[in-house]
């Protein structure tokens, strides 16, 4: 079953590549190609300053301290686990450093970017999002033989529908029942979650692994005690469910719940014990995030490189990325919209973004000249990972290796 696989993922790899082709025509694509290889492989040892810009930057040397750091804290505390989610940085080689370093396993909202993890060698894997469709079911279901996989659900009829693929495929699929954290959440109510577990547990070819939720509001809370509250007040009903489950004779293998905001709150509950913490965002970290109080201690390692290509005033000047190459928005929302800030440059007192180009103002005159280089510290990482086919990877400045994004667009 192993070899049917990757011929699977090969001929999806081939389709995606007659795509391309598809879009544009074949010459262009090859020049862009071959351009594009010579660029990356004759950048390496060159100052940053030599990158054609706009260019996504990862600082090697604050992304290691970033991993390091959480690494180190998960270390000391035996009540909680760390299960990094991969929808920022999207790349095997980092998930293979978190899980060196002592995390369980890793968290991913994609099954493609599952499939992509699973032929990279990262075999325990909680999806955390519902999968829906003949045909997902049928690749999920396969990829069950190859590692461990736990699939979100939170509707009876789907699961069942799931269990029944997995019966065609001589399988058993491990699932999570998502908690309801609130609108735009999937999930399942707390208080109704008993129940609803009760029924899945009499599923055939289904077995149930947990409990997982995503409290994205809490990332609002820029006040840690305030946040922490809050976060124990969602452990707390958790933990009476866990209770509810065990008397009713159902073991709940794993908890799932914390996330780069609660990363040092997580574990200092009194009751709930062994819970997953799913960070993410710290690996890279963002400007907005330094806003939250206890997440200060993960720096910037994701700038985007943009370059001065304008200058109409003296107090304004034009830089060639845009949003097309470092997204303006943060918060659980994704409709605040606040922009960049410039690393190394006070006194911008706006900021406004196109798709191609941003323009930044200043009450004084700006201290730049075309063809200057920037680094933008983008307010939401995770997005702008998500704009780029290449990582140009930095130590001190100096281009140390360039990594493909190859789990950009995975779905």
């Amino acid at each position: 079953m192993h070899i049917y696989y990757f011929f699977y993922l090969l001929i999806e790899q081939i389709k995606i590549v007659i795509n391309n082709f598809q879009i544009k025509p074949i010459f262009q694509t090859n020049f862009l190609a071959k351009g594009e290889k010579m660029q990356e492989s004759s950048i390496i040892g060159k100052s940053i300053e030599e990158i054609d810009t706009p260019a996504l930057l990862i600082d090697l040397d604050i992304m290691e301290k970033n991993i390091h750091t959480m690494a180190e804290f998960y270390a000391e505390k035996k009540g909680a686990a760390l299960r990094p989610h991969q929808k920022g940085h999207r790349l095997p080689l980092v998930a293979k450093t978190q899980m060196d370093t002592g995390a369980c396993g890793v968290s991913i909202t994609t099954l493609g970017l599952a499939e992509y993890y699973v032929t990279c060698g990262i075999d325990s894997i909680l999806l955390t999002n519902e999968i829906a469709g003949k045909n997902k079911m049928r690749r999920v279901c396969t990829l069950s033989k190859l590692a461990d996989i736990t699939v979100g659900v939170d509707n009876l009829e789907n699961a069942r529908h799931l269990g029944s693929i997995a019966g065609e495929q001589n399988t058993i699929i491990q699932v999570g029942v998502e908690l309801y954290m609130g609108t735009g959440t999937c999930g399942v109510e707390i208080e109704e979650a008993l129940p609803f577990i009760k029924e899945l547990v009499s599923m055939e070819h289904i077995q149930f692994n947990g409990l997982w939720w995503h409290q994205g509001s809490l990332a609002d809370i820029l006040d840690w005690e305030e946040r922490k509250q809050a976060h124990f007040a969602t452990l707390d009903r958790v933990a009476h469910l866990k209770d509810s489950l065990e008397d009713a004779g159902i073991d709940v293998p794993m908890i799932s719940g914390g996330f780069t905001c609660t990363w040092d709150i997580t574990p200092l509950h009194p009751t709930l014990k062994q819970v997953e913490v799913q960070a993410g965002s710290y690996v890279f970290s963002d400007w907005c995030s330094h806003e939250s109080e206890g997440l200060e201690v993960f720096d910037y390692a994701l700038p985007v490189l943009s370059r001065c290509i304008s200058r109409p005033k003296s107090n304004e000047a034009l830089l060639d990325a845009g949003m097309n190459a470092c997204t303006d928005e943060h918060t659980d929302s994704y409709r605040n919209i606040v922009g960049f800030k410039v690393k190394d440059m006070e006194g911008i007192t706006q900021v406004k973004q196109r798709e191609e180009l941003s323009m930044i103002q200043s009450e004084d005159t700006i201290d730049l000249r075309v063809g200057d280089t920037l680094e933008l510290l983008p307010p939401h990482a995770d997005t702008t990972a998500k704009l780029h086919d290449t990582y140009y990877c930095i130590r001190k400045g100096v281009v140390e290796a360039v990594w493909p994004n190859h789990g950009r667009g995975l779905l």
